[in-house]
């Protein structure tokens, strides 16, 4: 069958980040991990951002030369780019926020698309967008971070309760952190009950070195992680997101899918930045992978 047409909306960003008193500076933002994990198993991408004159060209080359259709990146003159300072405690993340891009504007021509991954993460458009996008027909996958997000008069930020009940979501992304804060409750029971009356045909609840758990009607099932050592965890969440909806699209195999998911994040974490989503021999690797991690798949 043809590659799955995606459009990846949200704000590619400059990140700082700090791990165990080491600093360097990435490209990052939902936009990119996804897109470069979505490319790299042979979807046609489209990312839709808005950055500043400051977003270095170098990362935009990399996009390019990975095949990113960059053509709807508007460079805002005298604009800012979304910039986060990232830290590592442990597991502990602390972000905050330096500077932000413009708002993007939710209009787009999706009929020729097979679906769109909105990975707003400095609330770049609204919930009201996302609903009339949805009474146009357009089949999204939602990760919702930037939605939640606030911050405090330092810049830190801090995750909010919020309304995700939208009639008609595709897919639902979201993090085990993000998802206690909706569920009001750290008890995972508690936490699955809450996403089930959110309505999403499909939720992704990414639970870190735990792996995930996929529910889709009434079942659930749970996808391992592939063991490995964790350098820098920063994009995770946004590249099990990408493949899982290309392979989903492909195979309509939840399973498969989700063991995609997981073995593509399980490559991202292991270095620093983004090289493996890069390297010629990322899909092999990752398909090696998912057959382990599919055997391992449990239904609860």
């Amino acid at each position: 069958m043809p590659e799955a047409r995606i459009a990846i909306i949200g704000h590619l960003s400059i990140d700082e980040i700090v791990i165990e008193d080491e600093r360097y500076e990435n490209m990052g933002g939902v936009a990119c991990y996804a897109a470069l994990a979505a490319r790299a198993l042979g979807a046609d991408v489209k990312i839709i951002s808005t950055i500043g004159e400051d977003f270095p060209k170098s990362y935009l080359e990399t996009l390019r030369r990975a095949g990113v259709d960059l053509s709807d990146v508007q460079v805002m003159a005298q604009g800012r780019t979304t910039r986060f300072e990232i830290s590592y405690l442990g597991d502990k993340r602390v972000m905050r926020l330096l500077s932000r891009a413009e708002d993007i504007e939710l209009k787009l021509h999706h009929e020729d698309l097979d679906g769109i991954y909105l990975g707003p993460i400095a609330w770049e458009f609204d919930l009201d967008s996302i609903r009339r996008l949805i009474e146009e027909g357009a089949r999204l996958l939602l990760d919702p971070q930037g939605l939640m997000r606030t911050i405090d008069a330092s810049g830190f930020i801090r995750l909010k309760r919020l309304d995700l009940r939208i009639p008609g979501l595709w897919i639902l992304r979201i993090s085990r952190e993000e998802a206690e804060i909706l569920a009001n409750s750290s008890k995972l029971s508690e936490v699955i009950d809450y996403l089930g009356t959110l309505g999403a045909e499909v939720t992704i609840l990414t639970l870190g070195r735990e792996g995930a758990l996929i529910l889709h009607s009434s079942k659930i099932i749970r996808v391992p992680c592939y063991p490995v050592k964790v350098v820098d965890p920063t994009g995770a969440g946004d590249v099990f997101g990408g493949a899982f909806l290309v392979e989903f699209l492909r195979s309509q195999d939840l399973e498969w899918a989700a063991a995609i998911g997981s073995a593509m994040a399980s490559l991202v974490v292991e270095s620093k930045g983004l090289h493996p989503l890069l390297s010629p021999n990322i899909v092999e690797e990752a398909r090696r992978r998912a057959r382990m991690i599919r055997e391992l798949i449990k239904r609860l």
